[in-house]
């Protein structure tokens, strides 16, 4: 089963690593400057924004219902860890969908900054499924818990 908990681990990591580029690219577009002041730089539409976060998104959450089958059909799991994880990933992506549908909704550059909310969000919540399962690993293997 150490081959699972890696598995889950990377892919929490990759999650994580996910979320955190869709802010960046947002928190990209709040610090260039406006298109009038631009000197003709490389700076994405809002289109190729939305895209790019609708991707992570949509691989974030493919990844997190992935996660959810491996904690399921973990058999090493108490059910109150299972409890706790679904209850993490559930959390991840209920605020992947709120934030997905903020996103689709921009029609500006306002609009993103104002949708970068919904994205730390998601990162918050990734982070804490990460700090839960690190927690769930370290009552595991506590020679005092018993188990």
């Amino acid at each position: 089963m150490r081959l699972t908990r890696k598995a889950f681990a990377v892919g929490a990591i990759s999650a994580g690593l996910l979320a955190a580029g869709a802010t960046g690219a947002f928190a990209a577009t709040a610090a260039s400057p406006s298109p009038a002041a631009s000197t003709g730089g490389t700076h994405k539409t809002v289109n190729e924004l939305k895209h790019r976060a609708d991707q992570r998104l949509d691989k974030l959450t493919a990844r997190a219902n992935a996660a959810r089958q491996r904690v399921d059909a973990n058999q090493k799991l108490t059910a109150a860890q299972k409890a706790k994880l679904d209850a993490d990933l559930d959390k991840l992506v209920t605020d992947a969908a709120t934030a997905r549908h903020q996103v689709d909704a921009v029609t500006d550059r306002v609009g993103l900054k104002a949708a970068r909310a919904a994205l730390r969000t998601v990162q918050a919540d990734r982070r804490q499924l990460v700090a839960d399962r690190k927690a769930v690993n370290a009552a595991r293997h506590d020679p005092t818990s018993g188990s």
